[in-house]
């Protein structure tokens, strides 16, 4: 058997939504905070809508969004980025200038990828508007259908509220500090990016990046090889610079994590040992939006814990 992913939606997963690792940009910090112009003691709520791939399935959730106040740009929202990113036909439109040169590596075994770094202005996301936010430019497009990816922790001032049903955005404030509501499990903030304690079938626990934006979940090559006897189904994946060594697990692999069982398919088995290195972690799976999409996301930055919901009908 052999399976053909969408490579467009691939290209994304294994550039920018897995993980969105960006190399540091030479003279700028990595990931320097954007600062807001709006008071973080309010509660916002932002319309998001979803994102169809190519092959006719939702993959996702899009966050309108002007950047330099230039026009409505359609971005993936995402967890698994370490800040924005647009292509190079949104960069421009958005008058963008990205001076620096940067890498941005993403999950399996395909190349880094040259690009260019910058500083928007302003980012306006409905009532919200961010300063001096970091912005990678890649050199081509990414996904039909979307301009770029904003990662959620761009929202790390507020109690960020994902309800992936509902299609909101929710922004509230923080309780007061040492107040830590039931129901959160800690997580490991590298950058931006969580990741969060679980199992996988009978897999020992290990470490699993939290990723709204993935078209897929995933799980590295040695966590396959600990969840299945049988061969891997072969498939076709292609990286920003060519194929990528993957494939499919043909059993059903079922997430364990912050006191939710998740499943989402298909999964996919990928070299993680560069990601690993990048941040300093290693990491055994992949939560895509596939297993989150039922469900409702609560993430608090501030003292890196995560709550995973089932949504109203869809409790699990």
């Amino acid at each position: 058997m052999r399976r053909l992913l969408n490579p467009r939606c691939l290209g994304t997963l294994l550039l920018f939504v897995c993980a969105t690792a960006v190399l540091c940009a030479q003279n700028l910090p990595r990931s320097a905070p954007c600062s807001l112009s709006v008071s973080p003691g309010r509660i916002y709520s932002l319309n998001l809508t979803p994102y169809v791939s190519d092959a006719g399935n939702v993959a996702g959730l899009l966050l309108e969004a002007r950047i330099n106040g230039g026009p409505l740009l359609r971005l993936l929202l995402d967890s698994g980025a370490a800040r924005i990113a647009l292509d190079a036909r949104a960069s421009s439109r958005s008058g963008v200038a990205a001076p620096a040169e940067s890498h941005l590596v993403g999950m399996g075994d395909s190349p880094s990828v040259s690009a260019r770094t910058g500083v928007a202005s302003t980012v306006d996301a409905g009532p919200l508007q961010y300063r001096d936010c970091q912005v990678d430019v890649a050199p081509r497009g990414l996904a039909s259908g979307i301009d770029g990816v904003i990662p959620i922790s761009l929202f790390a001032g507020f109690l960020v509220h994902l309800d992936f049903p509902g299609k909101a955005l929710d922004l509230t404030p923080y309780p007061e500090l040492g107040l830590v509501p039931s129901g959160f499990e800690p997580a490991t903030l590298r950058d931006g990016l969580l990741f969060l304690r679980g199992a996988m079938n009978n897999a020992p626990p290990g470490n699993i990046l939290l990723d709204t934006g993935a078209c897929y979940s995933a799980v590295s090559r040695r966590t396959a090889r600990l969840l299945t006897s049988s061969l891997l189904a072969p498939a076709d994946l292609r990286g920003p610079n060519g194929p990528v060594d993957g494939g499919f697990l043909e059993e059903s692999v079922r997430f364990q994590v912050a006191g939710r069982s998740l499943t989402g398919e298909p999964v996919v088995a990928l070299d993680l040992a560069a990601f690993n290195a990048l941040n300093d972690i290693e990491t055994d799976g992949v939560l895509g939006y596939p297993a989150l999409r039922y469900s409702v996301l609560t993430v608090d930055y501030r003292d890196a814990l995560v709550r995973i919901d089932g949504a109203a009908g869809h409790l699990r």
